[in-house]
């Protein structure tokens, strides 16, 4: 296991270093997202998505949504929630726009 406290202070201007613990492909209506479950020096676990739904009434993503777990198990579902918390199947005019941050 790494100690991101340790590899943190490798330089003054490193502000925070996560370790990706998994990788997950999930399929929504024919789009494949992507999510990375990361692990922070405390131990808590978050998530981050290789793309959000933007309603065609604007609605999402949701920015202010809880992104911080006590299991890997929890980070995947919330993930998996925040994917689907504004996609409908029948929003005519909705896309799944790239998250430009996601690492792959």
């Amino acid at each position: 296991m790494l100690n991101l406290s340790e590899l943190e202070n490798v330089h003054a201007d490193i502000e925070s270093v996560h370790e990706v613990v998994q990788c997950l492909k999930a399929r929504i209506d024919g789009i494949y997202i992507g999510i990375n479950i990361l692990k922070n020096r405390e131990g808590n676990y978050f998530y981050e998505l290789s793309h959000y739904y933007r309603g065609a009434d604007n609605a999402g993503p949701i920015v202010a949504m809880e992104n911080r777990y006590n299991s890997l198990e929890e980070a995947a579902k919330g993930a998996l929630q925040a994917a689907t918390l504004c996609y409908r199947s029948t929003d005519e005019g909705g896309s799944w726009l790239r998250n430009d941050s996601f690492l792959q």
